[in-house]
């Protein structure tokens, strides 16, 4: 005897294995998202990162429907949103906006980082490559990156501030490369570090340049160099740091988008489309534009690949500028 229920399972499954659409399955396939998705971001509100993150929860909002929440969890170089983010239910409802210096620079950095971020997430896709400025107080006499040099090696107690690992691994590197020192100082938030940098507490400091365009142009903070390999559209007249005659020094983390190891293809390929919409836009050309950071969409394979050559390009750097996890 079979029961009946066995029964229309069975032809259920049938049918799913032919290929012939389900009415009612292709309804609950086709309600994400039914509520909130929420985006955690390693960074404080009011940050570059943040103003970023917030300009992707209002485009990606519009698509999906739905309220997307930006969930600002600092600290730790972004790796507390990060573990976060890897604890989550996969179910497209938590996702992780990151950059490529916290998803790839954290294991050299942090001793008790033991998250593999390549393996623990499902790539979406990259949205777009950041700068960063190197910073002085807006009334230093410094007016370039050799006149820093200059003063640094002249002293013997020198401070630097740092946020995230590109600004502490981008202040070392070139720390190594012109032969001078400093003690760094690790911040939670910028704002906090450009009132430091301001005053003259900190010679200098590599800042995030969603953070620093604003700042520079209010005249908080003063820029002497970008670590980008082109001049900023958003900062045209400071120049790069090889024109500063610092020779091989490229630091532009990439950010990306990443959903929990387990999270259904369909909802990832989802995502993907309206950030792909998003993020091939002249709505976001224009908003990158103003922070100094470059559109640059790239889907989850180019994101895979991208974050394995980081991986590999953050064990030389760090290697490089003697830096010890901590």
């Amino acid at each position: 005897m079979v029961r009946k229920g066995g029964a229309v399972l069975g032809l259920l499954t049938a049918l799913i294995m032919l290929g012939v659409q389900v009415p009612g399955l292709a309804v609950a396939q086709q309600s994400y998202p039914s509520r909130p998705i929420h985006i955690l971001l390693g960074f404080a509100a009011g940050s570059g990162a943040d103003i970023g993150a917030r300009f992707v929860s209002s485009e990606l909002q519009k698509r999906a429907g739905q309220p997307v929440i930006i969930e600002n969890r600092p600290g730790a170089g972004s790796n507390i949103a990060i573990g976060l983010a890897a604890k989550a239910k996969p179910d497209g409802y938590t996702l992780l906006l990151a950059a490529s210096s916290a998803m790839a620079g954290s294991r050299f950095l942090y001793r008790d980082f033991k998250i593999e971020t390549d393996k623990e997430f499902e790539p979406i896709a990259v949205l777009f490559d950041a700068a960063f400025v190197i910073t002085v107080a807006p009334d230093s006499p410094l007016q370039s990156v050799a006149a820093l040099t200059e003063r640094l090696k002249g002293k013997t107690r020198n401070r630097y501030g740092y946020t995230n690992q590109t600004g502490q691994l981008a202040a070392a590197y070139y720390l190594a490369q012109v032969g001078a020192s400093a003690e760094p100082v690790s911040y939670r938030t910028a704002a906090d570090a450009v009132a430091d940098v301001a005053s003259g507490t900190l010679e200098f400091m590599v800042l995030d340049g969603g953070f620093a365009a604003g700042a520079v142009r209010n005249n908080k903070i003063k820029a002497l160099a970008v670590t980008t390999a082109e001049r900023s559209v958003s900062l045209p007249q400071i120049p790069t740091m090889a024109e500063a005659g610092v020779k091989d020094f490229v630091f532009a983390p990439f950010w990306a988008v990443y959903a929990p190891r387990g999270t259904p293809g369909d909802i990832v390929k989802t995502l993907q489309g309206w950030l792909r919409e998003i993020y091939t836009s002249d709505a976001a050309r224009q908003h990158h534009a103003i922070t100094g950071s470059n559109v640059r969409f790239q889907d989850d394979t180019a994101l895979r690949q991208r974050l394995r050559v980081e991986v590999e390009d953050w064990a030389k750097a760090v290697k490089a500028a003697g830096i010890e996890p901590q």
